[in-house]
Parts: structure tokens; sequence; C-alpha cells
């Protein structure tokens, strides 16, 4: 709370209540008939009413510059707010992009070497002879299991069966 909004709250009620008294003293002057008592009370009531007013306009002040200053952090906050859904929208654009790319390249080679795949063994005749050569060489080479560093484990493979690996 802004200090001119304080000091004018506390103002205006404090001349407020003294001008209560004073009209009460004006109230007991009038009853008794003593008019200069009166008069004078009511002066005094004046008085305070007028100050009561202009802590009234300090309290007015202070709390104009209150809501100034309520409406500027709840801009900032709201900015702050944009901010972070636009950075959380963002990484989840990165996840969805992430989760969309294929972890490698998957290669299946069934039991006697050939690729499995109509992609792997290519297109036309030669494709297909290209392929029973590979095989050939492929029979003579040990099983290994690619690991994701791209070492290679030496494995025993069960005869006729089916190996897929993804890279």
């Amino acid at each position: 709370m802004n200090m001119k909004t304080v000091e004018g709250l506390v103002g205006a009620r404090s001349n407020i209540n003294l001008s209560d008294t004073a009209m009460g003293v004006y109230r007991q002057a009038m009853q008794k008939g003593d008019t200069a008592t009166a008069e004078r009370a009511l002066g005094y009531a004046g008085d305070m009413t007028d100050q009561a007013e202009a802590y009234e306009a300090k309290a007015e002040e202070g709390m104009k510059a209150d809501a100034k200053e309520m409406k500027e952090k709840a801009k900032a906050d709201q900015e702050k707010i944009i901010e972070k859904r636009k950075e959380e929208q963002k990484e989840l654009e990165a996840r969805i992009e992430e989760s969309r790319k294929p972890d490698g390249d998957t290669i299946e080679i069934s039991g006697e070497g050939t690729p499995v795949s109509a992609e792997a063994s290519g297109t036309g005749t030669s494709g297909s002879s290209d392929a029973a050569a590979s095989g050939a060489d492929t029979s003579e080479m040990p099983p290994v299991v690619y690991n994701s560093a791209g070492e290679t484990t030496p494995q025993e493979a069960p005869a006729q069966a089916e190996i897929s690996v993804v890279v």
C-alpha cells in the first residue's frame, strides 16, 4: 500500500473524529444558548472537515498510484507467463520433432544372408544377383551385434533365424 494512501486515510479519519467532537460541543453550546462558543465550535468543525477533504484527496492520489503499480505488476506477470508458455511450446515442439525422427536404420537379414526387404535387395535382376553374391560372403562372416556406440560384439546366431539390426 502506498504511503500517501495510508497517510490520507489515517488523516481523514482522525480529522472526521475531531470534527465530530467539535460538532458535539456546538450542539451543547446551542442548547445552553452560548452562541459565541457554538460559532467557535462550528468554525473548528469546518476546519477539520476541510483538512479531512485534503487528506481524502491525498488518499485518492495514493490509491491511483497503487492501481497503476498493480496494473504494471500484472502486465509484467502476464508477460512472464506468456514467455514461459512460449518456451514450453518450443520444448514440446522439439520433443515432438525428436520423436518423429527414427532412432536409426533397420536392416533385416534372412537365414541365407540375403536382404529380406525389397528396398535393401534393389530393383531388377542385377540386384538379386548382387544379393546372392553378397549372401555368399555374408555367410562366411561371423554374426555380430552392434551397440549404440557402433562397437561390435561377436554372437553365435541360431541356425535358420531372422536377424533385425537397428542402427
